[in-house]
């Protein structure tokens, strides 16, 4: 730095404190733009002040840092803004890079054969340190066999090449712990772009032993989302979108165990097969790189090999079988086989030929595509009889067969096994004796499943219990929880079965330290119609109140879901005397005695909070929430934030980002909606006074007025809304909302065309059941309201009446989505 704005010599000069004055005595009073390029050092951020200080200096004035790194912990400590994360280049400017490299000019006409090739290597996802590497190495030939070479070669990816894209990435690679760079280098045998589930991408490398506790009080779990935290925020790894249940949207958006999936870019998942080539291979089809015979983990990919015929039938593939038996066949070490795909049951019969003496096997994974059992079911037989024949199951720590049918009984002597996944969404029947795998800390399988298992106390690793069902019968009592300690997530179901107070304290929650989601629930639930004094006597009212009481989680507790409870208080645990002071979501259902809510004020972490069918609660006091859901409440009529924190006109619940009010009849909100200027989810509907909407927010904005209430004295709202404008929706705050849905306003006429023209950020404009919606004697729009959408991409509508003049005024459109019976109307304004 002293050298870029100094032009004397300071070689002579090894004391740090004197090159800082002399550093400083140059950029006094001067406003300086310093650009720290590929920053790594994360470790030290007093260093970093120390490195800075000329610039921090009290003469130093408007002085800018810029840094660049590809590590989020050096953004995170050195950084005094939020960081800018750079994502892949679009076609067009990569396209452009790529010509401006090739060819030394961006605007070059690359035209012919050339121009061909060039689009096929400029696939490279936006990458442009990978543009400047192909670029560099086709500037000096511009011929199309030279092109055609690099293309065929993807000389680009060469570890070899000086300045190239695959040593930058090495650089990063070699700067890994061992531990990382095994878990990395590891998924090299899935294909590309495959989408992993986090938590089974850290359970996959628990059982290759890639994860080491350092910490005697933190389960291997944890360091294994360190680790993928790490990779992440290294570039390895990206996060994509989470992918939902299509049923019970609400359901799944508030569950707090949410799930995150990952990849690899194009690039990284090419590099990591190159750096893991001599451990990890990849049969796909007739393709394979070559096998070398210190493979350990190998993937077989059959997509490519097995096609369903015209009767959905898979014929087979001799010439992919002989391939698939002549590359493994001196591979004698495998520690992981995983199949990915299609296949048939000559392939079972190969692969149980190849594989069943596999001695080191840790980890088996078949996945098949989820339809695929229903025309071969003969294969789930087949891969059962192949699980009996392990060489050595005592060194298996990973099961993934996502087959149908029943596990066969050897598995109960896989003693070692640590994770066992048949599917959630399999119907698969367990075996006895399961609770012999005394190792297994994770079972992944349908909820009924669990409740099947007896005498699951026994499996004290386990630390996910979805479903345990209280019986009578031996075996399934509460007191089998007593000793099951590494829970993390426990469903309790059939809590009527437990009598007393006693009884229920014997399931130990209070101990159960890692414990992290709870979920107790009744088998008895109220109907719509039914109250507490007609169907539930005192006493079984006392013992729901005395079994709850008895199990009181432990304070660290963080999600908490009771349903079916028919108590008509909260357990002292939950209200004066709160103990689960950490706890971060509250959802109670079905409980329809329950009256008085507990007091939320001394719950500083709760950011989330629903209530479904509480049918006798009239009143919710609400903190300072992130998330309000309330649904299917027909005596509630009012909710109010909490005495202690202000209430104001525009934001009255200010760190609220989703609110949903579905099913309250007798609910009249006061205040001005959004509650608050960060809310990006609102959803109004089922209610017996629409709100004003005076607020602002960004995000999805839903209007939902619904039909589910027939009733004349709480039908009355649904004539409310009939002119959409300024009056009722505040436009002019609305400049950031993405999203709009108009669902269930039958007497809606019209909206404004110059209050829409302010939503400038609007993406996607959903409109259901608003039969009238301009009908032919409403004001139609003009030239001047051809600014009404400018952003608008997507239009959905279902049962409405909607003309072309209203279309032809959203010229950014690219997607109509007519549902159900529209009265679409094609009429173009022409300008």
């Amino acid at each position: 730095m002293l050298s870029l704005v100094s032009p004397e010599k300071h070689e002579g000069i090894d004391c740090f404190v004197k090159l800082q004055e002399i550093l400083k005595s140059h950029v006094k009073s001067k406003r300086v733009l310093l650009i720290l390029d590929d920053v790594w050092e994360d470790k030290n951020d007093c260093r970093w002040n120390q490195l800075l200080a000329p610039f921090q200096a009290e003469s130093a004035n408007g002085n800018v840092i810029l840094v660049t790194t590809r590590n989020f912990s050096v953004a995170k400590m050195i950084g005094t803004t939020g960081p800018i994360k750079l994502g892949a280049l679009e076609n067009d400017d990569f396209w452009l890079l790529f010509k401006s490299c090739a060819f030394g000019d961006a605007n070059y006409e690359c035209l012919g054969n050339l121009s061909t090739i060039g689009r096929q290597i400029a696939e490279l996802k936006g990458n442009a340190l990978a543009a400047i590497t192909a670029g560099a190495l086709l500037r000096d030939h511009l011929t199309v066999d030279h092109w055609s070479n690099v293309l065929k070669k993807e000389s680009w990816k060469s570890l070899g090449l000086s300045g190239g894209i695959m040593p930058a990435l090495k650089i990063s690679y070699d700067e890994l712990p061992y531990n990382l760079q095994q878990c990395f280098s590891y998924c090299s045998i899935f294909p590309n772009k495959y989408q992993f589930l986090g938590k089974d991408l850290v359970y996959i490398w628990i059982s290759q032993g890639f994860v080491n506790c350092t910490h005697f009080s933190k389960r291997l779990e944890e360091t294994g989302c360190e680790y993928l935290n790490n990779l992440v925020n290294l570039g390895f790894f990206q996060q994509v979108e989470k992918q939902q249940d299509e049923d019970g949207r609400l359901e799944e958006e508030f569950s707090p165990g949410c799930q995150i999936w990952y990849s690899m870019c194009g690039l990284m998942h090419d590099f990591a097969r190159m750096v893991s080539r001599t451990e990890c291979a990849t049969i796909d089809g007739l393709q394979c790189n070559k096998m070398f015979p210190t493979i350990h983990h190998l993937s077989i990919v059959t997509g490519s090999a097995y096609n369903k015929d015209w009767h959905g039938n898979i014929p087979r593939n001799e010439k992919f079988e002989e391939n698939l038996r002549n590359k493994v066949i001196s591979v004698s070490k495998l520690r992981t086989v995983v199949v990915l795909g299609h296949f048939d049951s000559f392939f079972v019969e190969l692969f149980h030929d190849i594989f069943c003496k596999a001695q080191n096997l840790r980890l088996l994974q078949v996945s098949p595509p989820p339809t695929y059992l229903f025309h071969v079911p003969a294969a789930s037989t087949d891969f059962n009889s192949f699980r009996c024949s392990l060489a050595n199951p005592l060194h298996v720590h990973y099961l993934k067969l996502e087959l149908h049918g029943t596990v066969p009984q050897v598995l109960s002597t896989f003693f070692h096994l640590q994770v066992f996944d048949v599917g959630s969404n399999m119907n698969t029947s367990l075996p006895n004796g399961l609770h012999n795998l005394v190792s297994l800390r994770h079972l992944i399988a349908q909820k009924r499943a669990y409740s099947s298992i007896a005498s699951i106390g026994n499996m004290t690793s386990i630390q996910e219990l979805h479903d345990f069902e209280v019986r009578i019968s031996r075996g399934f009592e509460i007191t089998q929880l007593k000793s099951m300690n590494e829970l993390v997530q426990l469903g309790v179901s059939h809590l009527d079965s437990v009598k007393t107070q006693e009884e229920a304290y014997e399931a130990g929650l209070r101990n159960k330290e890692h414990l992290e989601e709870l979920h107790l629930s009744w088998n008895d639930t109220f109907s719509e119609n039914e109250s507490v004094s007609d169907t539930r006597s005192e006493s079984s009212v006392n013992m729901a109140r005395e079994v709850i009481e008895g199990l009181e989680p432990h304070m660290d507790l963080k999600h908490l879901h009771i349903s079916g409870y028919n108590g008509t208080t909260s357990p002292t645990w939950l209200a004066r005397n709160i103990s689960v002071t950490s706890l971060q979501t509250l959802h109670l259902d079905g409980c329809g005695g329950w009256k008085i809510l507990p007091s939320l004020e001394s719950l500083p972490f709760l950011t989330k909070q629903k209530l479904s069918s509480m049918r006798e609660i009239t009143e919710v006091l609400v903190p300072s929430l992130e998330e309000l859901v309330l649904l299917k409440m027909p005596k509630f009529d009012l909710f109010e934030n909490n005495n202690k924190f202000e209430i104001k006109q525009r934001s009255w619940l200010p760190s609220l980002r989703k609110l949903i009010l579905c099913d309250c009849p007798q609910l009249k909100v006061l205040k001005s909606l959004p509650p608050s200027t960060i809310c990006s989810e609102l959803l109004i509907s089922g209610v017996s006074m629409l709100p004003d909407m005076a607020g602002s927010s960004s995000g999805n904005l839903s209007i939902d007025y619904g039909n589910q209430y027939i009733d004349d004295d709480i039908d009355e709202y649904s004539d409310v809304l009939r002119i959409l404008d300024g009056k009722f929706l505040a436009f002019h705050n609305l400049g950031n909302l993405k999203s709009m849905n108009i669902c269930g306003a039958t007497n809606l006429r019209s909206f404004s065309f110059q209050g829409f023209s302010h939503l400038i950020s609007l993406r996607s404009l959903e409109i259901k059941e608003c039969e009238i919606l301009f009908s032919s004697d409403v004001t139609q729009p003009t030239l001047e309201d051809m600014t009404t959408f400018p952003s608008l991409g997507s239009l959905t509508i279902e049962s409405c009446g909607i003309a072309g003049k209203q279309l032809s005024l959203m010229l950014q459109l690219k997607e109509i989505c007519p549902r159900g019976n529209n009265k679409v109307i094609i009429y173009f304004l022409i300008s």
